[in-house]
């Protein structure tokens, strides 16, 4: 959500998405960054993991946000255009070990630092803009050039132990056939959820990142058959440890996680 739109907050908390973005960024023209900044105060209302878009280091707004969010004793960053291990260690310097960071993956340094990004303690998560990692890279953002990267960022991510990536947004806001296809995309490629920039569009990431019924019923085959141990054949197909594992993973997400939109 803008940051200068504090009446759409409450809108995004309700929109069942797992956590709420600020935006004092992108989403906020150079003129309104100071009343958006003072608008930071609405969020202490809402109820789900709200994390603070802060503009990025080599803007002039940088250090005004993290003291505006230091001040309201917000813990939650995302960090457009990271890059750097220590750009991270001066954030935990200046608003405390306490810090949940989500960092972005925008350019090609960040991607090429990926790893380092993933390993550091205060970092929660990985997502992917392929909006500015394309005109970083002076490309389109092609199928292709979005695949290599978000399958890089969960690489790093389960090489460092968190949760997989989450894959940028869909911008095509009423275009929900071209968000299927999208969510479906990031799937194949190692996401693990996705951003959105709209409320309306939760709903449809949940159910794409949720398992499907096919699923579910195929994992509670395998499971069923490795537990009468002598069945190895499911769906006329051979089943082996990593088969079982990977079922039991799937019937346990089904259970635990609605799916993933941020």
């Amino acid at each position: 959500m803008p940051a200068d739109r504090p009446e759409r907050f409450e809108k995004a908390d309700r929109s069942g998405a797992d956590a709420v973005i600020i935006d004092l960024e992108d989403a906020v023209a150079p003129a309104a960054k100071d009343r958006a900044r003072s608008n930071l105060c609405h969020a202490l209302r809402l109820q789900n993991p709200t994390f603070v878009r802060v503009n990025s280091e080599d803007s002039g707004w940088y250090h005004a946000d993290l003291a505006a969010v230091r001040a309201l004793g917000l813990r939650r960053i995302c960090l457009p255009k990271a890059e750097s291990v220590a750009t991270l260690d001066a954030i935990i310097e200046t608003l405390g070990v306490d810090v949940e960071i989500m960092a972005l993956i925008e350019t090609a340094r960040g991607l090429e630092a990926a790893a380092a990004l993933a390993a550091h303690p205060h970092v929660a998560r990985l997502a992917f803009g392929p909006a500015d990692f394309a005109l970083d890279l002076g490309t389109a953002a092609s199928d292709a050039i979005k695949a290599h990267a978000l399958m890089r960022l969960a690489v790093a991510s389960r090489a460092a132990g968190k949760a997989l990536p989450l894959d940028g947004p869909s911008f095509e806001v009423a275009d929900t056939t071209r968000l299927a296809s999208e969510c479906r995309q990031a799937l194949n490629h190692g996401a693990g959820g996705k951003l959105c920039i709209h409320p309306a569009q939760t709903s449809d990431v949940i159910a794409a990142f949720r398992p499907s019924a096919e699923q579910l019923g195929w994992a509670q085959r395998v499971v069923d058959a490795a537990q009468d141990g002598a069945t190895r054949l499911v769906d006329g197909k051979m089943i082996d440890a990593p088969i079982i594992a990977q079922a039991r993973a799937l019937l346990l997400r089904g259970r635990s996680q609605s799916g993933k939109a941020v």
